[in-house]
């Protein structure tokens, strides 16, 4: 019995070494927000990490130790999802996103970022985003002072561990680790400046669709890696 090449290509990218699942949670995260779909935001934003990680594991097969760095980084950032969401949690949740970054620094320096070159700009460029960043947010944060510029430190110090890499690694896992790094630190200014300086229009889109794209830039770009 003959099988439409559709089917075949559906049941293809349903397998969990796709990104399809993950792909699927991300577009109901962002329906559920665009549409105001409060129970399908509860639902499917803690599925983002646990697809993801599902397509990690089953694409990573055979890799070397530093897959379990990043397994360690995926499930943290599940936990800062889920603590995220719940009311008076906010500290929680940048502990559990500080400590999965700091899994995606030491991943990123056994990829490439230990023998790789980071080019001189770069650093100066985070380093005074950094510097603005906390200018902006400085005047709200009060007692939040000291966590919030930590939690900078690491999250730009995952930046550069990144931009490191280069020369080091494939050119595609390169690129794809600095993108997703970026829009990484993007997405969680937005949130630091709309909850200490302003309200930022549209927030949560915005801070979720960047969010989304950058965890996932980040596994594929991992996925790529290969020594220079």
């Amino acid at each position: 019995m003959n099988v439409h090449p559709t089917v075949k290509y559906t049941a293809l990218m349903m397998k969990p070494g796709s990104p399809i699942l993950y792909m699927i949670t991300a577009a109901a995260v962002l329906i559920a927000i665009l549409f105001k779909v409060p129970t399908l935001y509860l639902v499917a934003k803690p599925l983002l990490m646990v697809t993801l990680l599902i397509y990690f594991l089953s694409a990573s097969k055979g890799y070397p130790g530093w897959r379990m760095l990043v397994v360690f980084a995926l499930v943290f950032s599940w936990g800062g999802d889920v603590f995220l969401m719940l009311d008076d949690m906010f500290v929680a949740g940048l502990a559990s996103f500080l400590v999965a970054h700091i899994f995606y620094i030491i991943a990123y320096q056994k990829t490439g970022a230990a023998t790789g070159k980071i080019k001189p700009f770069e650093l100066v460029a985070f380093a005074l985003y950094g510097i603005a960043l906390m200018w902006i947010l400085y005047p709200g944060l009060g007692g939040m002072f000291v966590p919030v510029a930590a939690y900078a430190v690491v999250l730009l110090t995952m930046g550069v561990w990144a931009h490191k890499r280069r020369g080091a690694t494939a050119i595609a896992s390169f690129k794809y680790v600095s993108a997703g790094v970026i829009l990484f630190v993007i997405s969680d200014s937005l949130i630091a400046i709309n909850k200490f300086a302003f309200e930022v229009p549209a927030e949560r889109l915005l801070v979720m669709s960047t969010y989304i794209t950058a965890q996932f830039l980040i596994i594929q770009g991992l996925l790529e890696h290969k020594k220079a």
